[in-house]
């Protein structure tokens, strides 16, 4: 019987390049323990990526982005999907019981504004789940240190500038400035954990280069497509499941879940 570790792991390969397969199946893991009561409201859901790998259908998704909700509509794994932004939900107060947002806070300037957004949507004592990118990414890549030790540290601040550029990435706080910023927007935090070991966010870095062919079918398709025969899974799995199954004493990621308690 496949651990859950196993079972995200293999799904994500199914959709996604390695180094991110290893990445949304660690976060997916960790979802996987939180209990989320329906109405679910999943914030940044992109053409649904992580819902497919997930395995579960969600009551509602909401992007920015008009062509990934599109996708994410063939998909068929949100019941309901809304363009808006995320920082101006188009929902009445207390309309979920669960909000869940994997790797989106990064992407999204003025986060209070979220989380104020996502507080007022929330039911009372409704449930966030999220995962966000901290400051500890960069410093635990493979290329930016190595580059920087050789004395290429003008190569790895480019390096780091064309991520950010490349993937939208806006916005890279501490920890805990994460923390501070949900609890200052009412939330009471009921867990908290690094994820994403070192291990992870290195293997991300390392094979990201070998992602270009999987990124080649977005533009068509407006998704990544790959394409992996069953041996080469099973080998990808033998060798790096230890990674995803890991408890994560450390980890250049948060996982944080909060809950809206009852105002007085």
């Amino acid at each position: 019987m496949k651990s859950k570790s196993e079972f995200f792991f293999r799904r994500y390969l199914h959709i996604a390049p390695l180094g991110l397969a290893l990445w949304r199946s660690v976060e997916a893991r960790h979802l996987s323990t939180v209990n989320l009561k329906r109405p679910i409201l999943d914030i940044g859901c992109g053409w649904g990526e992580f819902a497919e790998a997930f395995g579960e259908k969600i009551d509602m998704g909401v992007d920015i982005a008009p062509r990934d909700l599109y996708v994410a509509a063939k998909g068929g794994m949100y019941k309901n999907l809304t363009l808006a932004d995320a920082r101006d939900l188009p929902f009445a107060e207390n309309s979920y019981s669960s909000i869940i947002s994997i790797s989106t806070f990064e992407h999204i300037s003025n986060a209070e504004k979220l989380l104020k957004e996502m507080y007022r949507v929330l039911k009372p004592n409704g449930v966030l789940a999220i995962t966000m990118e901290t400051e500890e990414v960069d410093k635990n890549t493979f290329y930016r240190p190595l580059l920087k030790k050789m004395g290429f540290g003008f190569l790895s601040d480019w390096l780091t500038y064309a991520y950010n550029t490349n993937f939208s990435r806006l916005n890279l706080p501490s920890k805990e400035k994460w923390i501070r910023d949900i609890e200052k927007a009412g939330f009471k935090i009921v867990m908290k954990k690094d994820i994403i070991s070192p291990a992870i966010t290195k293997l991300y870095d390392f094979f990201i280069a070998t992602s270009w062919p999987a990124q080649l079918f977005r533009p068509i398709i407006g998704r990544r497509k790959v394409f992996r025969p069953k041996f080469a899974e099973d080998l990808l799995v033998k060798i790096f499941l230890k990674y995803v199954e890991e408890d994560e004493k450390i980890g250049t990621n948060l996982f944080i879940v909060a809950e809206k308690g009852i105002r007085r």
